[in-house]
């Protein structure tokens, strides 16, 4: 719509017009939210194919050596993808965090619904006969739990690309230690008391990266040719495969599991 032009309000804008601020505004929202949306795609993915091949150690320590050294030298893809992972990771995060609440009043009402919804069912007083039942409201939990996984994965994670860059590029200060990710150097890092914060990492991003996929499909694809059921099957179908596999690769890794798919 063209701006208004009256003796009262000369060349007025109408408040849908592409120069209000109110346009501007929505404009600026839709931009922010296809670059969280496609950082956090590209992420994901990274995270379901980096799961996957972490999980070779399951198989043996030398394929896990194999699948390492074809990504560090026959295809040297493993040092401009830690870098690029870790630009997107904190644009991801730059862009996603702004709907963290940043005041402390906002997180403690977080902290007080959440509660309320974990209580919810204990509080109703339902009638077992009738076909109404209320229950949590799961859109609502798995946005409280995105926004509490996210602040762990944002400092477990960060740690991690920093471990893995200096893996990647120098031997780590440790005479004779190979430069580049080994069998070897992984293990160590998880048997040296690591395992802890790999494993709250793993399933930290794991159910961010569910969340963040159900989430995405429903705001972009729901009630099109994705129905909601599917992405909400696909949302429990990628926490649960990529929790026990990452459980196991964590335990792998400890030594118990190693190899125990050969």
């Amino acid at each position: 719509m063209t701006g208004i032009d009256t003796e009262l309000y000369p060349k007025a804008e109408s408040r849908h017009s592409q120069q209000s601020g109110a346009f501007k505004k929505a404009k600026r929202a839709l931009l922010d939210e296809r670059v969280s949306g496609l950082t956090g795609a590209f992420l994901a993915l990274f995270i379901l194919g980096h799961l996957i091949l972490e999980s070779s150690i399951l198989v043996s320590a030398q394929l896990y050596e194999d699948v390492a050294y074809f990504m560090e030298h026959t295809v040297p893809m493993a040092q401009p993808l830690i870098f690029l992972v870790t630009i997107v990771f904190f644009v991801h995060f730059v862009w996603a965090g702004r709907k963290i609440p940043g005041k402390l009043r906002d997180r403690k009402k977080m902290l007080e619904l959440g509660k309320k919804l974990k209580a919810s069912r204990k509080g109703w007083q339902q009638d077992p006969n009738s076909d109404i039942h209320l229950r949590k409201h799961f859109e609502t939990t798995l946005w409280i739990w995105q926004v509490r996984t996210a602040m762990i994965v944002l400092a477990t994670g960060a740690f991690h690309l920093f471990l893995v860059m200096w893996n990647i590029f120098t031997d780590m200060g440790v005479d004779g230690q190979t430069v580049g990710l080994t069998a070897d150097v992984a293990t160590s890092r998880v048997e040296s008391g690591l395992w802890i914060l790999y494993a709250v990492l793993m399933i930290s991003v794991v159910a961010h990266m569910a969340i963040g996929v159900y989430r995405l499909i429903v705001k972009w694809f729901a009630d099109t040719w994705f129905v909601r059921n599917y992405a909400k099957a696909l949302y429990y179908f990628l926490f649960w495969f990529y929790t026990i596999l990452g459980t196991a690769t964590v335990i792998a890794m400890a030594g118990p599991l190693e190899g125990i798919l050969s």
